[in-house]
């Protein structure tokens, strides 16, 4: 079995059936990209994995690391590492991508501001990110200081893979 799963999923908008049996299967360490036309489904199969409201599964499974996610609220399935990124993102003065990643290492492993034992050190983080970092031949984000957009052509590379480690 595959690490992340996904069987002749079904899904439709309003009523009308977009995704008509999607499989794909995907194991750790492999990248894929999901490509095709403008309106062939691409957004709306992110929009299903991901919970949206708008968005109704008429059938199928996705399965993470063996567990059917369909059933979890979008908040759930973030807390297991499946989120959306944007692709370009707004830059919010005052907030470096560093605190915002470190930000959400913590919350998937649940530290609310009072248990540190659950929470991620800065020192631990930036190894972590150095590590992961290397791994995509992606920028150190310190390279970015003062620029309003980090380095790469969609500004969060990083994103398109989950850090080794299993937190980002």
């Amino acid at each position: 079995m595959a690490d992340f799963e996904i069987r002749d999923l079904r899904a439709s908008v309003e009523g009308k059936e977009i995704l008509k049996g999607v499989t794909l299967a995907i194991n750790k360490g492999e990248v894929h990209a999901v490509m095709g036309p403008n309106g062939s489904g691409k957004s709306t199969l992110s929009y299903a994995l991901m919970g949206h409201p708008g968005y109704t599964i008429d059938g199928g499974d996705v399965l993470f690391k063996g567990q059917n996610i369909l059933a979890l609220e979008p908040d759930a399935r973030a807390r297991l590492g499946i989120f959306l990124a944007f692709q370009y993102p707004v830059v919010v003065p005052g907030i470096s991508m560093t605190n915002f990643l470190r930000t959400a290492i913590n919350a998937r492993r649940g530290y609310d501001g009072k248990d540190k034992s659950k929470q991620i050190s800065p020192k631990e983080f930036r190894s972590l990110l150095k590590d992961e970092l290397e791994v995509l031949h992606a920028p150190d984000l310190s390279s970015a200081a003062g620029s309003p957009h980090p380095p790469g052509p969609t500004r969060v590379p990083w994103c398109r893979r989950p850090l080794g480690s299993g937190e980002i």
